[in-house]
């Protein structure tokens, strides 16, 4: 049974439950001022315990084998028995105004939210009223007059009673059926329900837009009229799934109304009844017309990217290749005559001569760094298991002469095995060491290499003692070509950072930076986990 989430006073106010509306039904039942005091008078000397009378109701109703599968949740069936224990206690009170019709209300709602049919709590009333005329009876004595007029009262109370519980179940389950056909309607897909024999029972408005036929159009006719010819299989298949009170979801062709064919997304779900027999399906439907399109379109945007990459990767080439053997010549020969026309070519050849050199040594070291941004997604290793602390030493290795020229001290935390292109990680610290080691103050570079496993990664940094960055500097150097010093203070040529960027980005972690002018810089970065450490540890 599904829970219907309506509050008191929405269900009262559907109800028209109110203190006139108590006193009109009361009227009717002529239950009147000398029927109150009968009752009253009985109670008294009964002096009957309201909460035993809870635990005894849905004991019984507990023993049913039907009844007894819906009140197996322990908190639902305390709440149960609050709700009848405050109904009793206002049958004590005596008033039988709005107070009891509200608390015999919301045992209505309650017995509706919980699934429990009239019959059950009915029938388990109707044993309570049994058990209490024997004493009744000895209450009354031989006035068979006050006998009477008390059984009167007592049945008066009872349709009372009856009528209250009976509106709120069923004014229940109305304001669930209206809010499950509101929501039914305003689906934003196509909804139609089928028997098994494929007749079209109710369809939504949202058919009207997806296919063009009106809900009264499709009621009482097979479901695969919607569907286009040639989709035997799925039909098929959609047959066999629901049979089996399964669930099939899938791609086919529809036909609108037009006679013109769409594809659609379909969902469909079997009906069961209360015996797990399967008795109905729903299908929910969407064109996806824009969808198929936007996948293709998407699809030759694709194409057309990996094209693209293909034209860069064979520019790569030929920039590796053939731009860099002139650049050799002319660096060369410049070299050349500098060695050979020393001395006898005045200033301004000297310095031609300097020029020339450095321009095309800078050249060849800017292609050689394109080359390797370009290549960081494409030219990369496998990405594996590795220790990182190899990657580190070589890193190191390789900066040695920078490091000594410069007196810099490399310190480092325990290193961690993660998953990880050795080589690439050896380039990103040896760029991050690196930049350390150049942008370096008055004193001595001091370097440390950190490593703390977080949140399930890896976090990385490399902290100097160097010049440090302004905040406002902290986007612009990982873009390409963007330095905050010319060539002469700090050689290079802009594109260390990037390559860190892409390799970084590459291994699915994010890098930023932290520092203040004059206190040194810490460029932290993420790289996952080894997947053995994954598995162990559940991440």
């Amino acid at each position: 049974m599904v829970n219907a989430s309506i509050d008191d006073r929405t269900l009262a106010e559907s109800m028209g439950l109110d203190a006139e509306d108590v006193r009109r039904r009361k009227d009717f039942l002529e239950f009147g001022a000398q029927d109150i005091a009968l009752l009253n008078d009985l109670h008294q000397r009964l002096d009957l315990d309201g909460a035993a009378f809870a635990d005894a109701f849905y004991a019984r109703l507990q023993a049913d084998a039907e009844a007894g599968k819906l009140l197996q949740d322990a908190g639902q069936l305390a709440s149960l028995k609050q709700k009848q224990l405050t109904y009793f206690e206002q049958l004590g009170s005596g008033e039988y105004g709005l107070e009891y019709a509200l608390a015999r209300m919301r045992v209505g709602m309650a017995h509706q939210a919980a699934g429990l049919k009239p019959k059950w709590h009915l029938g388990d009333y109707g044993r309570y009223l049994a058990s209490i005329l024997p004493e009744m009876l000895r209450h009354c004595g031989g006035d068979q007059q006050k006998l009477l007029a008390t059984m009167s009262a007592l049945i008066k109370r009872t349709l009372l009673d009856s009528q209250i519980s009976l509106d709120a179940y069923f004014q229940s389950e109305h304001e669930l059926l209206r809010l499950l056909s509101q929501a039914f309607e305003s689906n934003i897909e196509a909804v139609f329900i089928a028997d098994m024999k494929g007749k079209v029972l109710h369809a939504n408005r949202t058919v009207i837009e997806i296919c063009g036929f009106l809900p009264e159009e499709l009621a009482g006719k097979p479901w695969q009229h919607l569907f286009a010819d040639q989709q035997s299989e799925a039909l098929a298949a959609i047959r066999q799934t629901v049979a089996n009170g399964g669930r099939w979801q899938g791609e086919a062709w529809l036909c609108h109304k037009s006679g013109k064919e769409f594809p659609a997304w379909i969902n469909v779900s079997s009906v069961k009844d209360d015996n797990d027999a399967v008795t109905h399906f729903i299908v929910e439907f969407s064109d996806i017309t824009a969808f198929k399109r936007t996948q293709q379109e998407l699809a030759e945007r694709t194409e057309e990217l990996a094209h693209s990459n293909r034209e860069l990767e064979q520019f790569a080439y030929v920039a590796s290749h053939d731009l860099q053997e002139p650049l050799r010549m002319v660096a060369s020969y410049t070299q050349l005559l500098a060695r050979r026309y020393k001395d006898k070519l005045d200033a301004d050849a000297n310095e031609f001569i300097h020029f020339a050199v450095d321009g095309a040594t800078r050249m060849q070291a800017l292609i050689i760094d394109l080359l390797t941004l370009s290549r960081v997604g494409t030219h990369g290793k496998p990405i594996e298991l590795c220790e990182s602390g190899v990657a580190l030493d070589r890193a190191i290795a390789n900066l040695r002469l920078a490091a000594e020229e410069s007196g810099a001290v490399v310190t480092r935390d325990p290193m961690p095995k993660l998953t990880a292109d050795i080589s690439q990680l050896t380039q990103l610290f040896q760029n991050l060491i690196g930049n350390a080691i150049k942008f370096r103050g008055e004193t001595s570079p001091v370097v440390h290499v950190g490593a703390e496993k977080r949140d399930g990664e890896w976090l990385l940094s490399v902290r100097d003692n160097g010049i440090g960055i302004a905040p406002e500097f902290f986007e612009r150097i990982f873009v390409i070509f963007q330095r905050l010093h010319g060539k002469h203070e700090y050689p290079g040529t802009g594109i260390g950072l990037s390559v860190c960027k892409k390799i970084v980005e590459r291994h699915g972690g994010k890098i930023w930076i932290e520092s203040e002018p004059g206190k040194g810089t810490v460029f932290y970065f993420t790289l996952p986990v080894n997947h053995g450490e994954r598995r162990r540890h559940g991440e």
